[in-house]
């Protein structure tokens, strides 16, 4: 599955190629620690650790500050 990294989660890489069939899995292979993730999206669906999914898997880190982020429907 294709993984994009967004904010200070930049620093393991942009755009990563990772075999993998979970969120949670993949985290894993590329070393992310799950207390550094915030969000996980694939398009505009926020998905779970352990769902199976099809990427690209967006992977989003705390907000700076510890702001709100409104998810939209």
């Amino acid at each position: 599955m294709e993984v994009i990294l967004h904010g200070d989660l930049r620093r393991f890489g942009e755009r990563l190629e990772v075999e993998a069939k979970t969120p949670k899995e993949a985290l894993e292979k590329l070393g992310i620690p799950l207390e550094e993730v915030w969000l996980l999206a694939v398009g505009e669906r926020v998905v779970g650790l352990d769902e199976p999914v099809e990427g690209p898997l967006e992977v989003y880190p705390p907000i700076a500050g510890g702001g709100i982020l409104e998810v939209l429907p």
